[in-house]
């Protein structure tokens, strides 16, 4: 094989290389394990609501683009109900913030042009003169890499391994810890 042909079939596997190389079946059973869309609610800021955002937007294909952080705030901890206009304060290690605030399906997230930060992170969530902040750090997800996905340990149903949804209050109307 000539060298120029050598590179123009190197050059035409370089995106099948690509794909091949993010597929992961661990992701990959995740993300079937998630199910399907909810019925009516079309892919975008408003799909998915308390599912790990991180898993699919991961930058892995470039589409869907990459969260930095993301995650749905709820009324309380063990309701499904979206809590819209609440702002996520978010500060990194190197004192970068932003606030995000959360859409109608209590949806909010930061793609790496908005915000890159630095683990771990402090938050805080701030809404009609009410602020609660987590009491942990945001350093992971028990992997080895930071992960800002909130559903990664923000899950149903609270327990000894999840506090429960993101949230302003506690089921019982209190204000979480």
């Amino acid at each position: 094989m000539s060298r120029i042909a050598s590179r123009r079939y190197g050059l035409s596997l370089a995106p099948l290389l690509a794909v091949l190389s993010a597929c992961d079946p661990v992701v990959d059973d995740a993300v079937a394990a998630l199910g399907p869309e909810t019925p009516g609610v079309r892919q975008g800021p408003l799909h998915r609501p308390g599912q790990p955002c991180l898993l699919c937007h991961d930058g892995a294909l470039g589409d869907p683009q990459r969260f930095t952080v993301a995650g749905t705030v709820f009324q309380t901890t063990g309701a499904r109900n979206a809590a819209p206009n609440v702002t996520v304060n978010i500060v990194d290690a190197t004192g970068a913030t932003i606030g995000l605030s959360s859409n109608a399906a209590g949806n909010f997230y930061a793609t790496p042009g908005q915000y890159d930060p630095t683990f771990p992170l402090r938050i805080s969530l701030t809404s009609d003169g009410l602020t609660v902040q987590m009491e942990t750090l945001v350093e992971g997800n028990g992997t080895t890499l930071p992960n800002g996905a909130c559903a990664s340990c923000h899950f149903d149903p609270a327990g000894p391994t999840s506090p429960g949804h993101v949230a302003l209050r506690l089921d019982d109307g209190g204000v979480p810890p």
